[in-house]
């Protein structure tokens, strides 16, 4: 049963993360305004790097979510930024 308990403390872990890599993605692109998604992903990781590291996956859906939710939005001409 533990191996079960530790999956469970790992998976809130995981939740809890989300909102300070959706905050660091804001941050960035307020400054940036525009960048493609190895960017945003790299200065993500840097910036959160002292707190832990984020898997790129994570910060993928993150960006999702976020364009989902209308705090980000895809450039018309170039789906890519």
């Amino acid at each position: 049963m533990e191996p079960e308990l530790e999956k469970q403390e790992v998976r809130q872990g995981v939740e809890d993360r989300k909102p300070h890599i959706d905050a660091a993605i804001v941050r960035i692109m307020k400054v940036r305004c525009a960048l493609d998604h190895d960017n945003i992903v790299a200065e993500v990781t840097k910036q959160l790097q002292s707190r832990f590291l984020p898997d790129p996956v994570v910060i993928k859906q993150r960006i999702e979510a976020l364009i989902k939710r209308e705090f980000l939005e895809l450039d018309k001409d170039d789906q890519k930024l």
